[in-house]
């Protein structure tokens, strides 16, 4: 999958919390991804500061976009909110949540 080194960088900054402080996102997040190889589903849980391959049993969020797009939000080739905007991305669940999880990246 070509979004790979976006996902390292997300695990990378999720291992990073400090599972005592203060945190502005608490949720479970389902990413699921359209890629050329088929989709992939990565549960990214910021309750328990892990990201892996799966779905998730009870997301918070849900979230689903193509790799190409997961991509260039992922290296700030164009805002989360533009990216919705213009229908790349798509999301049921915590409206609020995602908000605070967009406002986060």
């Amino acid at each position: 999958m070509k979004c790979d080194a976006v996902i390292e960088k997300i695990k990378a900054r999720v291992a990073a919390i400090d599972p005592n402080g203060p945190r502005k996102v608490l949720g479970v997040f389902q990413l699921n991804i359209e890629a050329a190889d088929g989709m992939h589903e990565i549960i990214v849980d910021l309750k328990g500061l892990k990201v892996s391959d799966g779905k998730a049993s009870s997301p918070d969020v849900v979230i689903n976009l193509k790799d190409e797009d997961f991509i260039a939000i992922g290296t700030k080739q164009i805002p989360v909110k533009d990216a919705v905007a213009q229908g790349k991305v798509s999301m049921t669940g915590d409206q609020n949540l995602f908000q605070a999880l967009v406002d986060a990246i």
